[in-house]
């Protein structure tokens, strides 16, 4: 009986014991399920922090706090490189004593500078099993101690291109070395921070360069623009709101009719067609009276197409400048060059080229043209009287006078002094050029009422006509000029029409 209960009993121990290992192991798998699935988790916690665009510091402390949750012996921390490469700076350690935290933040990278310091300088997993008596930890010794840390295992968290970024570092209490599971956890989750670090700055280096360039559209001296296939606004920077007085809720989605006459706005509307449809850049100058602010301007312009990857055009960018200013500053310039800087009538040049221009005119229709030179009479002694401001005056008015006696097709200019020509272009007869001479004439001959001063002088002008009296610009001058001096012999104040044999007079 004693045999049998012993058997018996043996029996049962060994089942106990089966039984004993079989839920040891269940145990083991049940629990490595369990952080296996609390670890992916705190993966997607992450991951959709990211998704949402949470800031960097929340991100890295939901890493730790993962990792602690997952394994609570660990003590976790996250430092970043700063943007020297230098320090180390705290990203998160939450579970680590505010002491120390503020110890390590902004350490000194190289060897011998902790385990955190050493990886992030070399590159390379650190392991250091006791802080008290491994020699990367000498300088740290009492700091380690004060926060009851006994081993330190920190791996560099590395980009794509294998820059470090900073160091994920794993405590405990005791002094130990960390198990294969435990090396790969380490590996995991420093890749896991990189993604984060890197996503986030990359998001940060985004957003700094649309604020660089929103700054450059907004304070650049252009009006840069977006417009739609349809020729909508996508897009105005500050200067266009205010070119068009508006805010860009009232300019997106409208198109140029809005802001311009409809003659302009189509204008527009044809060179923007050509950008949008048939993928041309194109440079143009516009002169765009705005119908908000009654205001026109001249701008230079240049439109491009914008196109997606497949080459399909999706937007058009305009670039203008506004030259009006410069656009006056030349004509301007232009005006200095062709016209007397007194009278403001053509100068020699001007009036050749219109001389010129009239001849060729002449003989292409066969018609006649007149050319008159014209000499004041007695205006020496009323600059040598009254002075050359008064003999400034004097000429105005004269140009004016000579001017108010012409046609709008007619040219009058001065060529140096007292000193004047006249063209008549399309003429019938040598006698209409006589009778404007004589308008002429007779207006200077009336009395000029000038700054206190009455004035009476006269002229002498001598008339050549085209074609009797020369074919060639260069024979119509002199005939002219000839027709003048005789004008002068004969007494002063008189009209002379050239005549064949008239000498030159020297």
């Amino acid at each position: 009986m004693l045999a049998l209960a012993l058997l018996l009993t043996g029996s049962i121990t060994i089942a106990i014991f089966y039984i004993v290992r079989v839920n040891r192991g269940l145990f083991r798998d049940i629990t490595e399920l369990k952080k296996s699935e609390q670890r992916e988790q705190s993966r997607n916690h992450v991951l959709q922090l990211l998704a949402h665009g949470a800031p960097l510091p929340t991100i890295l402390e939901a890493i730790v706090r993962g990792v602690e949750q997952e394994y609570p012996a660990m003590f976790c921390s996250i430092l970043l490189l700063d943007n020297e490469g230098r320090h180390l700076l705290t990203g998160a350690a939450p579970s680590l004593p505010d002491f120390y935290n503020d110890a390590i933040n902004g350490l000194e990278i190289g060897i011998g500078a902790g385990s955190c310091g050493t990886a992030a300088f070399t590159g390379q997993r650190v392991i250091v099993e006791d802080t008290q008596t491994h020699p990367y930890w000498e300088p740290y010794k009492n700091l380690s101690s004060k926060a009851k840390l006994g081993a330190c295992w920190s791996e560099p968290i590395r980009s794509a291109t294998g820059k470090v970024l900073g160091t994920f570092a794993i405590y405990h209490r005791e002094a130990q070395l960390p198990t294969e599971a435990e090396i790969r956890l380490i590996e995991q989750t420093s890749n896991l921070a990189e993604i984060a670090i890197g996503r986030c700055r990359a998001d940060q280096a985004l957003k700094e360069g649309e604020k660089l360039l929103s700054d450059i559209l907004e304070n650049v001296t252009a009006y840069i623009y977006m417009k739609d296939t349809q020729s909508r606004y996508l897009f105005a920077n500050r200067l266009l709101r205010e070119q068009f007085d508006a805010p860009m809720e009232e300019i997106v989605g409208y198109d140029d009719h809005k802001f311009f006459d409809a003659e302009t706005a189509d204008n527009m509307r044809k060179d923007d067609l050509r950008v949008l449809q048939d993928g041309e850049t194109i440079q143009i100058e516009e002169t765009n009276p705005n119908i908000l602010t009654g205001v026109t301007n001249v701008f230079l312009s240049v439109k491009l197409p914008l196109r997606r990857e497949d080459g399909s055009i999706y937007a058009l960018c305009g670039i203008s400048t506004d030259i009006t200013e410069r656009k006056e500053i030349e004509e301007h310039m232009r005006h200095m060059a062709q016209y007397d800087g007194l009278t403001h009538l053509p100068n020699r040049a001007l009036f050749n080229d219109r001389l010129q221009q009239a001849l060729v005119a002449a003989q292409r229709n066969q018609e006649r043209l007149a050319l008159m030179f014209l000499d004041l009479d007695k205006f020496k002694p009323v600059n040598d009287t009254y002075g050359h401001g008064v003999g400034d005056l004097l000429l105005k008015e004269v140009a004016q006078r000579m001017q108010d006696c012409l046609r709008e097709s007619d040219t009058a200019a001065r060529i140096g002094g007292d000193e004047f020509v006249v063209l008549l272009p399309a003429i019938e007869t040598e006698q209409d050029a006589g009778i404007v001479g004589g308008k002429i004439l007779h207006a200077l001959n009336q009395p000029f009422e000038l700054a206190g001063h009455r004035l009476n002088i006269s002229s002498s002008i001598g008339v050549a006509v085209y074609p009797e009296h020369g074919s060639s610009e260069k024979q119509l001058v002199k005939s002219a000029d000839i027709a003048m001096y005789h004008a002068k012999k004969n007494g002063r104040n008189n009209v002379k029409i050239y005549q064949h044999g008239m000498q030159e007079i020297s």
